[in-house]
């Protein structure tokens, strides 16, 4: 599997986050305004942004396996024993 990555940009601040699907932040960009403002601001303006990043990137990540699913598009909860014996034989 690939390694995707989601971006995501907070509005606020023009924070910019990304994020791979396997949860590791690969990116951060930082307005250089930002780095006037208190700490503190930076810093929920930062979480918020890799927070919504590595929401993203779950999705995408639930997304991709449910399209890859068993190779035909189903599920593995939708396979029956019947369906699971002849596969296996």
């Amino acid at each position: 599997m690939t390694r995707d990555t989601c971006r995501r940009t907070d509005p606020m601040t023009g924070v910019v986050a990304e994020v791979g699907t396997d949860g590791v932040p690969v990116g951060l960009a930082l307005p250089a305004d930002l780095l006037d403002r208190p700490s503190t601001e930076v810093a929920r303006a930062v979480l918020r942004t890799l927070t919504a990043a590595a929401g993203d990137a779950r999705e995408l990540l639930e997304r991709l396996a449910a399209e890859e699913g068993d190779g035909h598009g189903r599920d593995e909860w939708q396979w029956d024993d019947d369906e699971l014996r002849e596969t296996v034989s």
